[in-house]
C-alpha cells in the first residue's frame, strides 16, 4: 500500500486536517469529503491522498470548522459573552457540585429567552442540587419551565431512543418558533446505564444525527471524581470543538 492509499481512522484524519471529527462528519455526509465504510458499524477511514487533495481544494480548511449562516438564524450564539459556533459540541470537566453547578448557571442563564429552548438531562439528585442553587440567582426560573424555556429529563437507557429524543423534541421546538437550542448533559445518567463504549458511541452518534442538523451549542459535564482518567482523555478528544474557546468556560 503507498502513503497515499494509507487509511487513517476518524480521529487520525482530523488531526491530519486540524479539524474536529464533527467537521469530518458533516464534510462526509455533504459529500465534500470521500471516505471508505469499514465493519459492521460502518466506520469511517480515510485514505491520506483524498484528504491531501482536499486539503488543495480547502486552502483555509482550519478555518472551516465554523458553521455557514442561515437565512433563518446567525451561524453563533453568545454565551456569557462568548460566541460559539452553532453545532459547537463541548466537554465541560467538574471537580466538584458547586464548580458543576456554577458552570451549569453560566451556561444556561442568557439562554432563558424567547426563541431559545435549553435541554438540561441529568440524574434526578444532581437536577434537583443544581436548580435549587439556579433559583437563588434567578427567581423566575420555574416560571421559564412552564414556559418551555427550560426542558428537564433523564437520558433514556437506549443510545437509539436517546437520539430520536433529541430529533423528535427540536423538531417539535422548531415547529412552536424555537431559533436555537442549548443543551447540557450529565453523562453519569448514561454511565449509570451503558459501558464507556456505548456512552462513546452516543457521543459520536450525537454529533453526526443531532449537532449537524439544528442550531444548538451543547456541553456536557464529566465529573472528574466520577469517571477514570483514559474516560476524560477519550471525552476530551470526542469533543475538539472544545479546545477552540476559553479553557476557563469549560472548568467547573
Amino acid at each position: 500500500m503507498s502513503e497515499a492509499d494509507e487509511l487513517l481512522d476518524i480521529e487520525q484524519a482530523a488531526e491530519f486536517l486540524n479539524v474536529s471529527a464533527t467537521s469530518l462528519r458533516r464534510w462526509t455526509n455533504a459529500g465534500r469529503l470521500a471516505c471508505l465504510r469499514v465493519g459492521r458499524r460502518r466506520e469511517r477511514r480515510f485514505r491520506r491522498g483524498d484528504l491531501l487533495a482536499f486539503m488543495e481544494d480547502q486552502p483555509a480548511v482550519g478555518q472551516a470548522d465554523a458553521r455557514p449562516s442561515s437565512s433563518s438564524h446567525p451561524p453563533h450564539a453568545v454565551i456569557d459573552g462568548i460566541a460559539y459556533h452553532l453545532g459547537a459540541h463541548l466537554c465541560g470537566l467538574c471537580g466538584s457540585e458547586l464548580g458543576r453547578i456554577r458552570q451549569l448557571i453560566s451556561f444556561l442563564d442568557d439562554g432563558l429567552r424567547p426563541g431559545t429552548v435549553c435541554f438540561y438531562l441529568a440524574p434526578q439528585q444532581a437536577q434537583a442540587d443544581a436548580l435549587e442553587q439556579f433559583q437563588k440567582s434567578r427567581p423566575s426560573l420555574r416560571a421559564d419551565i412552564a414556559a418551555g424555556r427550560l426542558v428537564l429529563g433523564e437520558y433514556i437507557p437506549s443510545l437509539e431512543g436517546q437520539l430520536e429524543y433529541w430529533d423528535k423534541s427540536m423538531r417539535a421546538a422548531m415547529l412552536a418558533g424555537a431559533e436555537k437550542f442549548r443543551i447540557i448533559g450529565d453523562p453519569r445518567g448514561l454511565a449509570s446505564t451503558e459501558s464507556d463504549e456505548e456512552l462513546f458511541e452516543y457521543e459520536a452518534g450525537y454529533d453526526e444525527v443531532i449537532a449537524t442538523h439544528f442550531p444548538l451549542v451543547t456541553l456536557c459535564q464529566y465529573d472528574v471524581r466520577e469517571f477514570s482518567g483514559a474516560t476524560i482523555l477519550k471525552a476530551l478528544k470526542l469533543h475538539r470543538d472544545t479546545f477552540g474557546y476559553p479553557a476557563d468556560r469549560m472548568l467547573g
